[in-house]
């Protein structure tokens, strides 16, 4: 659609790219709640929160928010939205390296 002369164009990115990110920042926001509550003697919802999976699942689960934040940074390109690929990386590349630490048994894969 043409916009008037001196008007920027709207942005408009597809709802899975929502979603993508949406999911980035549930990913985090559960890692961040399970450190948290990790040495706590209240039972929660322990299913709920990655930190308390076999490693296996984690490693998928961080290899998948991987896949996620790189599934958005590609709609905005599809979008015109160009952004440098450092910038991509640094978005992109520390779930790869989050997971690959998890399924080395890493101390930094834990928050707590």
């Amino acid at each position: 659609m043409p916009t008037a002369i001196g008007e920027p164009p709207t942005i408009r990115l597809a709802p899975w790219a929502w979603a993508a990110m949406a999911f980035v920042f549930l990913a985090v926001g559960l890692e961040v709640l399970g450190g948290q509550y990790s040495n706590s003697q209240v039972s929660g919802a322990e299913w709920l929160v990655p930190l308390a999976w076999p490693q296996a699942a984690r490693v998928v689960w961080w290899l998948a928010v991987a896949g996620a934040a790189a599934a958005f940074r590609h709609a905005e390109r599809r979008a015109g939205i160009r952004r440098h690929p450092l910038l991509i990386a640094a978005s992109v590349v520390p779930f790869v390296v989050f997971a690959v630490g998890i399924a080395a048994g890493a101390s930094f894969s834990t928050w707590h």
